[in-house]
Order: C-alpha cells, then structure tokens, then sequence
C-alpha cells in the first residue's frame, strides 16, 4: 500500500513525530507549510473562529497514493488551521486518510467531528489513530510513540 504522510508543524515536535511514522511505514513525507504563521494568540483566535490560514503551494496530488497518514496538531481544541486548509484543498477522492494529533493533552473529540465535516462529501474513508501527547517529552520519546499508531495502521489493514 504506497503511503504519504503529510503534517503540519508549527515548532517542530509534530515534524518529529511525523518523521518517525514515515521511516516506519516506508513513506513519502509532504509539509504543509503555512503562508504566514501566528503567535500563540493569533493560532488559538484562527482555530476557535475558523479563520483560514493560506497554505504554501505544495504537492496536493494524490494520484497513486492509497493511504494519507495526516498529522496535525490541537489549537484549541480543534486541527491546526493550515491542516485544515490541507484537507480543503487536497485532491483526496479514493484516498484512505489516517488522522494522527500531536497535543498537549485534553479531549480531541472537537478535532475528529472538525476533520469529519472538512472530509464530508469526499470519497474519502477515514481512520482516527488517536493523540501522541507531546507535553514534556524528547525527541527519542515522540519517535518511540510514533511506533504504537504504525502498529495500528498495520493491523487495521491486515499488513
């Protein structure tokens, strides 16, 4: 199964954790990158209001690829907005998307109706691998937990 894993990563840990999951399943890895970033603040106004964020041109072709490994973080309660902006935009159709949070711990039932809404209408199926919560932990930890939604993945699909 060809498998791409595309993330958004404001301060690098769910780059970290992202890297792990592509080194594990043999995957191409695609960033989505915001045009401008925020502050603190201006992230948690964004993601509580549903203000867009632009995204930097990038790959959202996903011709040949059977399965996206999608990780994205929790801004106040919801996927990160240029995450967001990725799903919007993305040429999904045909496409089994994996959802993966990076948090800093709390409910992520808010981010799974956000991503189920975004993916509505799109011949899309969707598979939730949970949260790696990130708070307090190195990069050794992040790419050790990395390894429990790679099992998961795996057995889900029969690998």
């Amino acid at each position: 199964m060809k498998t791409t894993v595309v993330y958004y990563s404001r301060f690098g840990t769910t780059r970290t954790v992202a890297a792990a999951l592509a080194e594990e399943l043999g995957a191409e890895v695609r960033e989505i990158r915001a045009m401008r970033e925020c502050g603190f603040m201006g992230m948690g106004f964004r993601s509580v209001f549903g203000i867009r964020m632009p995204i930097r041109p990038m790959n959202l072709d996903f011709t040949g690829v059977d399965r996206i490994v999608l990780c994205a973080p929790i801004w106040a309660g919801k996927p990160a907005n240029p995450a967001r902006t990725f799903l919007q935009e993305a040429k999904l159709d045909g496409v089994k998307l994996a959802v993966l949070f990076a948090t800093g711990g709390g409910e992520t039932g808010a981010s799974v109706e956000a991503i189920r809404k975004l993916v509505a209408g799109k011949r899309v199926e969707v598979t939730f691998l949970g949260a790696i919560v990130t708070r307090k932990k190195d990069e050794a930890q992040l790419r050790a937990e990395a390894k429990e939604p790679v099992r998961k993945l795996h057995n889900q699909e029969g690998e």
